[in-house]
Formats: C-alpha cells, sequence, structure tokens
C-alpha cells in the first residue's frame, strides 16, 4: 500500500518506521529541516521538505497515486486541509490527528461537513481515558481496553508480598477464576517474555494480562493485596486534558486539587469546575505541595507541558507521601528513563496515537492494535475471518510464530482461553500478543485466501 504520511514528529516517525518494516511504500511530509534530515538518515522511505498545505509538496510526495493518507502534524487545521485536498486526488483513507475536543472519530459531520476524513485520532482524549482506567484500577500500572470493552489488558507490578508472587503459571490453574483472565506477557528488568506453564513470576516483574471486565475484581487481590479506593487525585497542570480529568474524578465524588504556576490558566480552570481546589504555584515548591495535601493523595498525576517539572514533581511528590505517581511524557524516549526512576506509569500520548491509528491500516480484519511504550511489542485485536489459516482446525495444528501468544477468544459473548484443542470459528474476535518480529507472521494467519492473492 502506498501511505503518505504528514509530518515526522513522534508520531510520523514511529508511523514511518513500522509501517516501512511491513513493506508500505511510505512517502513522508515535513517542513522542519532538523525533522526531515533524521528521518532521512534514520530510514528507508521518501522525504518531502516542504509545507502540507502546498499542492506542489503534496504532487511531488505523489499523493495521485496514494492510497491512504495520515495526516499526524501538530496542527489540527493543517490536518484537516489536507484530508480535504486528499479526497479531492481521490486518495481511499484518510486520518488525521485532531486534538478539538468537538470533533471525535464517532461523528459522522467529519464527512458531512466535507472534511472527508474517515478516521480522527484525538490524542488528548486517549491520554484521559487512559489515566482514568489506571486510577479506576487498583495496582494497575498500564492499561488498555479492546474494542467492545469486555475484555481487557492490565499490567502490574508484582509486589513482594502478592499472592501470585513465586507462582508458576501452571499453579494459577488451581485458582476459579483462571478461565476469565491469561497472563500473556512478563517484562523482567528490560526483557519483554512470552511465559510458558513452567515460568515462575517473580517480586518486581511486571505481568500483563487478559481478563475479563466481570472478573476483574476477583483477579485485583492476586498481585494486591491492599486494594483501598481512590479519595484524593492532585494533578498538576492546566490544559484541556487535566481539566477533562478533573471533571470525570469530580463525577465519580473523587477529591481533586490542581496546582498551575500560570494565573490564567488557573482561572480557566475555575471557571469550568465545580468542586475542585486550585491552587496557583510551582509543584516543586514544598509548601504547595504540602497545602494540597500530598500526604494522603491516592494519585499524583503530573501532566503539565514541562516535561523536567512533570519528573521532577512527581519525585517529590512521592517523597512527601503520595501514593501513586503518574507521569505524561511526550517524547518516547523518556519512557524508559522515567520508568528506571521509579514512576508507577508513564503515559506517552504519542505512542498510545500510533496504536489508535495502525489498527486502520493493518491487513485483516483489525480491530485495535495496543503498543507497548518500552518495546515494540503489541496485543492485536483481529477477526478471524472465512478461509483464513486461523480457522477450522485446533490451535496445535496452527504455526503459530515464536513470540507471540493467542490469548483470548470471544465466543458467543464471552471471554474464553483457548487450549491446545480448541478450533476458532468464522467471525469471533481473537485477541493475541506478539513480540516484534512475530507480528507480521501473526497476521497472516488472519487473512483470507482472497485478500492474500
Amino acid at each position: 500500500m502506498k501511505i503518505l504520511i504528514i509530518g515526522a514528529g513522534a508520531v510520523g516517525f514511529n508511523l514511518a518506521k513500522q509501517l516501512s518494516k511491513e513493506g508500505h511504500d511510505i512517502s513522508v511530509i515535513e517542513k522542519s529541516h532538523e525533522l526531515v534530515k533524521r528521518i532521512s538518515e534514520k530510514l528507508d522511505v521518501s522525504v518531502v521538505s516542504g509545507s502540507a498545505s502546498s499542492l506542489a509538496v503534496l504532487g511531488e510526495a505523489g499523493i495521485k497515486d496514494t492510497d491512504m493518507v495520515l495526516a499526524v502534524t501538530n496542527s489540527d487545521e493543517i490536518n484537516m486541509v489536507v484530508c480535504m485536498i486528499a479526497h479531492h486526488y481521490g486518495v481511499k483513507t484518510k486520518i488525521a490527528r485532531i486534538r478539538s475536543p468537538e470533533f471525535s472519530d464517532e461523528q459522522p459531520v467529519m464527512h458531512q461537513n466535507g472534511f472527508h476524513i474517515d478516521h480522527v485520532v484525538n490524542p488528548e482524549k486517549i491520554t484521559v481515558d487512559s489515566i482514568l482506567n489506571i486510577i479506576g484500577t487498583p495496582g494497575a500500572t498500564y492499561v488498555a481496553d479492546f474494542t467492545e470493552g469486555d475484555i481487557l489488558l492490565r499490567g502490574f507490578n508484582v509486589p513482594d508480598d502478592a499472592p501470585i508472587a513465586g507462582k508458576k503459571l501452571s499453579e494459577l490453574k488451581e485458582v476459579e477464576s483462571t478461565d476469565s483472565f491469561l497472563i500473556v506477557a512478563i517484562q523482567r528488568n528490560d526483557e519483554m517474555v512470552i511465559p510458558t506453564g513452567e515460568t515462575k513470576i517473580l517480586p518486581h516483574d511486571t505481568i500483563f494480562v487478559l481478563v475479563a471486565k466481570a472478573a476483574l475484581p476477583y483477579f485485583l487481590p492476586m498481585v494486591n493485596r491492599r486494594a483501598d479506593e481512590v479519595e484524593k487525585v492532585v494533578i498538576y497542570g492546566v490544559n484541556r486534558a487535566s481539566i477533562e480529568l478533573a471533571k470525570k474524578l469530580e463525577a465519580q465524588k473523587i477529591q481533586v486539587t490542581m496546582i498551575e504556576s500560570d494565573s490564567e490558566k488557573t482561572q480557566q480552570a475555575a471557571t469550568v469546575l465545580d468542586k475542585t481546589v486550585i491552587l496557583q504555584g510551582n509543584a516543586l515548591d514544598i509548601d504547595l505541595l504540602k497545602e494540597a495535601s500530598i500526604d494522603i493523595a491516592d494519585f499524583f498525576v503530573a501532566v503539565s507541558e514541562n516535561e523536567q517539572a512533570n519528573i521532577l514533581s512527581a519525585l517529590l511528590a512521592k517523597r512527601l507521601g503520595a501514593k501513586k505517581a503518574i507521569v505524561l511524557t511526550v517524547d518516547p524516549a523518556f519512557v524508559p528513563i522515567i520508568n528506571s526512576l521509579g514512576m508507577d506509569t508513564v503515559i506517552n500520548p504519542r505512542l498510545i496515537t500510533v496504536g489508535s491509528i495502525l489498527q486502520h491500516i493493518r491487513r485483516g480484519h483489525t480491530l485495535s492494535v495496543v503498543k507497548f511504550q518500552q518495546s515494540d511489542a503489541e496485543a492485536i485485536e483481529l477477526v478471524a475471518v472465512e478461509g483464513s489459516k486461523i480457522v477450522g482446525k485446533p490451535l496445535r495444528e496452527i504455526p503459530f510464530p515464536q513470540g507471540s501468544i493467542l490469548g483470548a477468544i470471544v465466543r458467543e459473548g464471552a471471554m474464553q482461553i483457548p487450549a491446545g484443542n480448541t478450533i476458532i470459528n468464522p467471525d469471533e474476535r481473537v485477541i493475541v500478543f506478539a513480540l516484534p518480529h512475530a507480528v507480521e507472521k501473526v497476521q497472516s494467519l488472519f487473512i483470507s485466501k482472497k485478500d492474500r492473492t
């Protein structure tokens, strides 16, 4: 497929890197000379320097022969204009990253009003949803939901006193609810591994679990003996995402305090938030943090535009008694560094955005893609179509690639953990976890004979 990517920032760069590895013909438009140089040196893709709103630049990038446009610059307006132009050139699929809360993927207004955008990806909405899911799942450090929300992917750091610490996965089969969850991956130090029945769960491992939504309350005590209810959250930074987060926390009857140094932003927040306490000042001020009652905070959420201040304030908040810290970083390269500092959760909207876009590109019937922030591993939700290799045979007879695991099947609306004699039927949803080298081979199992030709 010929794909034109508009913007070579973190999102555009990672999309170009992933999609070129998957064999697509990639062209990129970028006006920053520095970013043009970076992507030209590191990736084997075609790069055009210039403004994407220029018809000449779009023509040079080959828009007339393009199958898909991914408009992922930092400007909503440019992304929308590019999709409108692409429509007039006959480009089949247009995807845009748009931050404005007025637009969402569910709204047909993007087509009806002449914007001709097939899919809108809103990073701020994704960020808020991720933080809410973390706060709503005691002990979780990583969260992702699949299309219909009935199967969840959750990551947990295993404490020393966790009931599952020291146990082999085969021993967990004795637990009654084990047919409602499956540990699909373990992050141990810097290595992501797919476990077997003989793999022992060690303290300080990070485990990634597929679990039925209804079974989550029964699974949580296995990793978190003290699942306290969240009563207080302190947020550092006022912006659209943090205001939306505060609104939703207020609706859940959670006490919220916001810290922001800019007086105009604090006034803006005060006009739209009813119950949130808003403090003007520096989140690195110990006295201000004490005034915010940081010592009884269940979560400190650092989402300001200053990455260094986010990291330092979160470290300080934890030192002063905050139970958990969530840190937002826009630079994907910072994710492993921040994790190494002992932060509970690091959220990178750009990497999450890449996963949201990939689901619309992948061959086969891909419903969703979850990319892991510390590796290129993926959890992929697919539909098993008639005529694909995955359908109609016991799983033990299917050549699943090493470095992957079929984690769950949705059958008649319920999650099932597959076994060797399980046969997948047409149109059933399947969730697969795969390390980077196995992703393409996994996808090939879900492509029908018609699509393979």
